[in-house]
């Protein structure tokens, strides 16, 4: 067990120098509708995350509304109305006033798998707090606007009134909604036609919980800054909603419910016309629902979702719903509906030259998978293709691949578990060096084994063969595999940037409050969840790597081809935040370099930094764990370390004093990272962490082929230290560190506060659609 940093830990020690300047970054190198689309549900586990799911955000059928979803703030909290009928929702106004909130930030100018059981032990990777070295040094006090250190109490919280802590730990350099809940990305495209770029999620404004489920719609010219389409306010920047709701989508609701009119669950979008034509139409494919609540575990009733289109011909403005929805309808017999599916949702679509020249195509189709199972088989990816000439004509051709229940690719520590149901899946190709494509697919996997993972829903990559089936369907063989990130996020999709030639990906960061069921705060802060930042995804490859006793082959994270020289060619699947964006963010922080070279103990850099920035930093080398600190009280009562741990392969977020608030979760979150050791040097790489800070969203990368996504929530404004960890009795070489503090805001039309009004949606609204009574 190791010991807990302690405020006399802070003594005086290595000197450092460091070089403050004003300008951005050097030059860089070149995901759902299921239970997590929801509130949790069901028994909390040891670890502060859900243990059993009701699917959708649905109590389970043990389990009342007000007994799930308790909370000091409100009565009763549970989901909301699917109807859209605001006007008959009571308003639940503040009753406390707001803290002191930090200054408004500096706007920017847009410039074969073994089977696995769900109870298979692992041994556990991490326990107990970092240990710091009791000559821990101080840094530089830094600059700007003076920090509160006095610390938020549980109980205050709990007293304050609706929107009081909206600022608090809000995000302002990532994707949000203006206000209320929300989950996956959806419908991310780049339109040519205006040159614009389209981003929608699902929303449920005015509502700090899952329910009534919508798309919100915001649009930018580069990815950097943003803007909400129809307006910030209430439920301005609604596209389409069930049944009509929202001002964007002029569906009747009598003859939309049959398919639509309990929720607008997830998809994908092109910038084409029915026919697949580029002259200025947007098209939207998603699922429709119709029937609630679903979920892997229970009885799966016809009609529950169908797929479904619309379009706008005035650039996002309007949506209209094409008139023979759904296109693809549970009521036809046809596979997957003769599956006894675990679910059917989350059309990925777009055209692919490399499957037509594949299936021997006479003209250009277009390729979708969704999300899917067949219950007591195992998970599926249902493969449809349509001719581009008729969006409107969907055929199945098979499940791209069929694993077991709950099986591995690999070990589950580095390749994860594919659960009982696939969600927000997603098919695609990308080039490596010499111009050879390869085939992936990434997925949202629901049920499989919590004892390495911190939840039952991993977000995992593949990497397979893909070949011609006898029956003319197409087969997608794994080869390698991992995590697409180990934290928290889910619902990981991707679009094609053709501005750009470039694979970009979104995904869902939802809170990490277990307090009140789940629900700690959230009414407080007024809103619930964010995107991740905008992610490349591409082939990595290095070379001259050595497979010491099969360890990198048997990780199965990599495929491995053999040099001239006795090494390989290590390839995985690629993954970087979006460097122009990196480099528009920074652009107007402190940009700040310290020294590099050993370390014996941690050290604190600067004492006041911001809840808004990025920290890069280079383990060159190091006998034990090393990383960095950040989000650090003067006094350290408050700090989250970030480290490799080189006698497991793991890079830890450990927030066991991340805060001194009750209602977060302080767990350590842990994934699998392996350095290469390298031919040339008989050594392990280096290890870089690129690491951003914003509000509460904890982003961390390494390498360009990790990343892990968590929460942290500091009681006091002054836990914005940062510095160099390094374990008691070890050493570290630190290659670099950086820091640019401040990173500046991507919603200039938004005032800081653009929190709306919470509903209380009545039992009255919501037994028509079989809601509950809540918000």
């Amino acid at each position: 067990m190791k010991s807990p940093l302690t405020s006399a830990a802070l003594l005086a020690a290595l000197p450092l120098a460091f070089t403050q300047e004003h300008y951005g970054p050097p030059n860089p190198g070149p995901h759902s509708d299921g239970p997590w689309s929801g509130s949790w549900s069901g028994s909390w586990g040891p670890e502060h995350r859900p243990t059993s799911w009701a699917g959708h955000g649905w109590p389970s059928a043990a389990m009342s509304p007000s007994a799930a979803m308790s909370s000091a703030a409100m009565s009763s909290a549970a989901m909301m109305s699917s109807s859209g009928a605001m006007s008959s929702a009571a308003m639940i106004s503040p009753s406390a006033p707001a803290p002191v909130s930090p200054s408004a930030p500096a706007p920017l100018s847009s410039s074969a798998p073994a089977p696995l059981s769900p109870s298979a032990p692992v041994s556990p990777i991490y326990s107990g707090s970092a240990t710091i070295s009791s000559a821990y040094a101080t840094g530089t006090s830094g600059s700007g606007n003076a920090q509160s250190c006095t610390p938020l109490t549980t109980a205050e919280i709990e007293a304050m009134g609706n929107n009081t802590l909206f600022t608090r730990w809000r995000s302002h350099s990532h994707f949000i909604a203006p206000a209320g809940w929300m989950n996956d990305p959806c419908g991310s495209m780049y339109d040519p036609t205006r040159d614009v770029y389209h981003l929608f999620y699902q929303w449920h404004p005015q509502h700090i919980n899952w329910g009534n489920i919508s798309w919100g719609h915001a649009t930018s010219k580069d990815m950097i800054t943003w803007e909400d389409q129809g307006g910030w306010q209430d439920a301005e920047a609604r596209a389409m909603g069930p049944s009509g709701v929202g001002r964007k989508a002029p569906t009747d609701p009598l003859t939309s419910a049959n398919y639509n009119g309990l929720g607008i669950f997830s998809g994908t979008a092109q910038p084409v016309n029915l026919h697949g034509e580029q002259d200025g139409t947007l098209l939207l494919f998603y699922t429709s629902v119709s029937y609630l609540p679903t979920s892997w575990t229970s009885f799966y009733a016809p009609y529950t979702e169908t797929q479904s289109l619309a379009y706008s011909t005035d650039g996002g403005a309007t949506f209209e719903q094409y008139a023979g929805n759904p296109v693809i309808n549970a009521t036809t017999g046809t596979p997957p509906m003769d599956w006894n599916v675990t679910g059917f949702r989350d059309p990925f679509f777009q055209p692919s030259p490399a499957l037509d020249a594949v299936l021997g195509c006479s003209e250009p189709h277009y390729y979708a998978v969704f999300g899917s199972g067949i219950k007591g088989v195992g998970p599926r990816m249902p493969l449809w293709t349509a001719p581009a000439s008729d969006l409107t004509s969907w055929s199945f051709l098979g499940a791209l691949w069929e694993p077991a229940d709950n099986t591995t690719l690999g070990p589950i520590l580095s390749t994860g578990t594919y659960g009982f149901n696939f969600e927000v899946s997603g098919f695609f190709s990308l080039p490596d060096k010499s111009g050879e494509l390869h085939y992936f697919v990434n997925m949202g996997t629901e049920g499989g084994n919590v004892s390495f993972h911190e939840s039952a829903h991993w977000a995992l990559w593949n990497e397979g063969n893909v070949s011609r089936r006898d029956n003319g369907s197409v087969q997608f063989t794994p080869i390698a595999g991992g995590a697409g990130d180990w934290g928290l996020s889910y619902a990981l999709t991707s679009f094609n940037d053709t501005k750009h030639n470039r694979r970009v990906q979104w995904a869902w960061a939802p809170e990490d409050l277990v307090g009140d069921g789940g629900l700690f705060s959230a009414s407080q802060q007024g809103f619930q969840g964010s995107l991740t930042l905008p992610r490349e995804l591409f082939v990595h490859e290095v070379d001259g790597v050595m497979n010491t006793n099969s360890a990198v082959f048997d990780s199965k994270e990599s495929v491995l081809t053999p040099d001239a020289h006795g090494s390989f060619t290590a390839r995985t699947l690629g993954v970087r935040p979006l460097p122009d964006v990196i480099q528009g963010i920074t652009a107007s922080a402190t940009h700040q370099t310290y020294s590099s070279g050993k370390y014996t103990a941690s050290k604190m850099l600067q004492q006041q930094g911001s809840s808004h920035m990025e920290l890069k930093a280079t383990v060159s080398s190091a006998t034990g764990a090393a990383g960095v600190i950040l989000a650090a009280s003067p006094d350290m009562t408050e700090y989250t370390t970030i480290m490799y741990e080189p006698a497991n392969n793991t890079i830890l977020v450990e927030r066991l004093h991340s805060s001194t608030i009750d209602g977060f979760a302080n767990v350590t979150v842990t994934g699998y990272f392996a350095p290469y050791t390298l031919a040339a040097s008989s050594q392990p790489e280096a290890i870089t962490m690129d690491i951003f800070l914003d509000g509460s969203i904890l982003e961390v990368y390494v390498n360009e082929r990790f990343a892990l996504t968590t929460r942290i929530y500091p009681s006091m404004e002054c836990s914005t230290g940062f510095g160099v960890y390094v374990a008691a009795g070890g050493e570290a070489v630190m290659g670099s560190v950086e820091a640019w503090v401040g990173t500046g805001n991507v919603w200039p039309g938004r005032p800081a506060d653009s929190s709306s009004p919470l509903l209380w949606d009545s039992a009255a609204e919501t037994d028509i659609y079989t809601w509950w009574s809540g918000n």
